[in-house]
Formats: structure tokens, sequence, C-alpha cells
């Protein structure tokens, strides 16, 4: 009877290391894609922010190509905006007027002028850090190789003019 309670323990002991075997990698893989995912929200966090201070320097540089008597021709704007984004990537992401001129938007009723509108989209591509996340969450690859995921942000924002002439 001692002896038969014996190999039932030594059987036992075999079955929670293939139990293990078989929940680890799920376990594993559902640990790493919670870390991707926070990884991916922070570089979107810093893509949407660079796209926003690229917005705000573009709407402040723009200028009217020819004043008229009375409301500006719609403003252009300097291709400066981009080396915001440069700075803050070191040059890794790419920037660019979204609609590649000024948004015509509502009339001013008191002034009588259209009102334009600025939307800059930035992008850039993020390697995966841990290599099964790519297949769930990649959709390129890096320029290693890598699986990477394409994050992009497009801000509007309206360009400003002075009140008074």
């Amino acid at each position: 009877m001692v002896r038969t309670q014996a190999r039932r323990k030594a059987a036992g002991r075999g079955q929670v290391l293939v139990e293990v075997l078989l929940v680890l990698p799920v376990f594993l893989l559902v640990v790493f894609t919670i870390m991707e995912i926070g990884f991916l929200a922070f570089h979107t966090i810093l893509i949407h922010h660079a796209a926003y201070e690229a917005a705000r320097f573009a709407s402040l540089t723009a200028k009217p190509d020819v004043a008229t008597s009375n409301c500006p021709d719609p403003p252009t704007v300097p291709p400066d905006y981009q080396n915001v984004v440069k700075k803050m990537f070191n040059g890794d992401a790419e920037a660019g007027l979204y609609t590649g001129q000024p948004i015509r938007t509502l009339k001013d009723k008191q002034e009588g002028c259209n009102n334009y509108d600025v939307a800059v989209q930035v992008s850039r591509v993020i390697p995966m850090v841990f290599p099964l996340t790519g297949i769930v969450l990649g959709n390129t690859r890096a320029p290693d190789g890598r699986p990477a995921r394409r994050l992009t942000a497009i801000v509007r924002m309206p360009i400003e003019r002075p009140l008074f002439k």
C-alpha cells in the first residue's frame, strides 16, 4: 500500500511540469502584449505632442500670399514646422501638411473674411520590443527587418491672424 502511494506521487510530479510548459508560453505572450501596448501608447502620446507642436508652429508662422484691401488670400505655411518634429525625434519621423494647403473654415462675421486652418500629419515607424507581439500588433517592418507599427497623428489648428492691421 505504501508502495502504490509513492508511485502515485512520483507520477504526479511530472504532471505539474507538463502543465507549466503548456501554460507558460500563452501567459508570457499575454504579459508581453500588455507591455508592448503600453510602449505603443507612450509613443502615440509623443507623436501626438510632436504633431501639436508642429501645427502650432505652422499656424503662428503662416503668412498671407498677397494682402488685398479687405481680406487676405489663403496663407502659405513655410516648411520650418518640419524642423520642430525633426528636433523631437532626431530626424526619425516624417512630418508634412496633411492637405498640402490651408483649409478654409468659417467666415468671420465681424471682419467678413474667411479663416483658415493648417493640418499637420506626423508619422513614425515604431519597432516592436518583443518578437511575438509583432504578429498581433505589427502592421509594417522596421528598417532592420523587425516587425513594427506605423503610428500617425493628424492635428488641425487655426492659423492666427492679427486682429488689427
